[in-house]
C-alpha cells in the first residue's frame, strides 16, 4: 500500500510560506515541482502560490524596449520543464510560445533553441539570430522563424504569417537588419501563397502590392542583409509567370544578374519571349542564355582536352537536376519551352560525351 499523507493546513501554510519568502525564482519552480511538496499544499494555497509566482515571472522582460501589443501577456506558472519543453515544439501561437519560453528561462538558463533538432534556420541567417545578446529574445526569434519556414513547406500559410508578423514585431526596434530579414521571408511567404492558388485553379492576377513588393526586393541594395537565393529565384519565377518582361529585361540591378544565374536566366527568358530578335542578335541571346544554363546545371566541372585539341566539359550525370527544379515554377509556355529546350539539349551532349 502506498502511504497517503494526511494535508495539515498549517503545514500547508508553512510550505507556501516557504515559497513566497524565496528570492531566487528557478529555486522557487524546481521546490513546487516536487511531488512530496505539491502533497503536502492545500488546493486553495497552491492556488495562492501558483498566482504570485506567476506574477512574479511575468516581470521577466525580452528587451529593453518591450513592445506593448505582442509583451503585455501575462506569463503563467508551470512545475514541469519536461512538459513546458513539449508544449514548446507544439504550439504554433507566437503569445503562448513567447509564455513558455518565459516560464522555461525561470528554470533554467540554457539555449531552448535547441530543444528540437528539426528546428532549422537557413545558414544565410543563423549567425544574424545567434548574435542576440539576450537569451530569451534569441530563442523567441530563432522558434518563430523555424516554425515559420516549417508552416511554409507545408503550406501551412496562415500560421506562417503569424508566426512572422510576430518576428517582425520583435525586431523592429533593436536589429533593422533582422527586420529586413523577416520582411524578405514575409515576401516569400506571399508568393508561395499566390503561386499555390494559382497552380489550383485560380485566374486571379497578384495584387499590385505584391509586384511592387518582389520589384523592391529585386532592386535591394542593402549590403549587410543576408539574401537567400531562393527568394530571388521565386521572384524571378513569379515575373516570368504573370509576364512582367518589360521588367526583367530592362530594370534588374547588373549587380544581382551577376550574383545570382537564377536571376540572370529570368532575364533571359524575358528577352527571349519579349521579342523575336534578328539571326545575329539570335544567336548571341541563344549562347548567352546556354551559356547561363550551362552554369546552373554543373554541379561539378572537369576540363579534358579532345583529340582535336579543344576543351570540353565533363559533367555529372544529376547535374540537370539543379535547374528542373526552378523550371517547373514557370508556368507561360513560351519560357518553359525555352528552358527545357536547352536542358534536353544539355543532356543529349551528356550522353553523346559519356558514350
Amino acid at each position: 500500500m502506498g502511504l497517503v499523507v494526511a494535508v495539515n493546513p498549517a503545514v500547508s501554510l508553512c510550505c507556501r510560506t516557504l515559497c513566497e519568502n524565496l528570492e531566487d525564482l528557478t529555486l522557487a519552480f524546481a521546490v513546487t515541482a516536487h511531488k512530496l511538496f505539491l502533497e503536502l499544499l492545500r488546493d486553495d494555497d497552491r492556488k495562492v502560490l501558483l498566482e504570485q509566482m506567476r506574477k512574479r515571472s511575468a516581470t521577466v522582460n525580452l528587451s529593453a524596449k518591450p513592445l506593448p501589443s505582442f509583451y503585455d501577456i501575462p506569463a503563467s506558472a508551470s512545475v514541469n520543464i519536461g512538459q513546458l519543453e513539449q508544449q514548446l515544439i507544439l504550439s504554433l501561437d507566437p503569445r503562448r510560445i513567447r509564455q513558455i519560453l518565459i516560464e522555461l528561462h525561470g528554470m533554467a538558463e540554457r539555449p531552448f533553441w535547441r530543444v528540437n533538432s528539426k528546428w532549422e534556420v537557413p545558414p544565410d541567417y543563423v549567425n544574424v539570430v545567434l548574435a542576440i545578446k539576450d537569451n530569451l529574445t534569441r530563442d523567441l526569434v530563432y522558434i518563430l522563424m523555424a516554425k515559420g519556414l516549417h508552416c511554409i513547406s507545408i503550406k501551412d500559410f496562415g500560421h506562417a504569417r503569424q508566426l512572422f508578423s510576430a518576428g517582425l514585431e520583435l525586431v523592429t526596434e533593436f536589429s533593422p537588419k533582422l527586420r529586413q530579414v523577416m520582411l524578405n521571408e514575409m515576401l516569400l511567404l506571399d508568393l508561395r501563397a499566390h503561386e499555390t492558388m494559382a497552380a489550383e485553379g485560380s485566374k486571379e492576377r497578384p495584387p499590385p502590392d505584391l509586384v511592387s513588393r518582389v520589384r523592391g526586393y529585386l532592386e535591394m541594395r542593402i549590403h549587410d542583409v543576408p539574401l537567400r537565393q531562393v527568394i530571388g529565384e521565386e521572384s524571378v519565377a513569379f515575373m516570368l509567370n504573370w509576364r512582367e518582361n518589360d521588367y526583367l529585361t530592362l530594370q534588374v540591378p547588373p549587380s544581382l544578374l551577376m550574383s545570382n544565374p537564377y536571376i540572370k536566366l529570368g532575364q533571359l527568358l524575358a528577352s527571349t519571349c519579349k521579342e523575336l530578335p534578328g539571326p545575329k542578335e539570335s544567336r548571341r541571346t541563344a549562347k548567352e542564355l546556354w551559356d547561363v544554363v550551362v552554369q546552373i546545371c554543373s554541379v561539378s566541372v572537369q576540363h579534358k582536352r579532345s583529340s582535336d585539341g579543344r576543351l570540353g566539359l565533363i559533367r555529372q550525370r544529376d547535374s540537370s537536376l539543379g535547374i528542373m527544379q526552378r523550371i517547373v515554377r514557370v508556368r507561360p509556355c513560351r519560357p518553359f519551352s525555352f528552358s527545357f529546350s536547352v536542358v534536353v539539349r544539355l543532356r543529349m551532349i551528356m550522353i553523346i560525351s559519356t558514350s
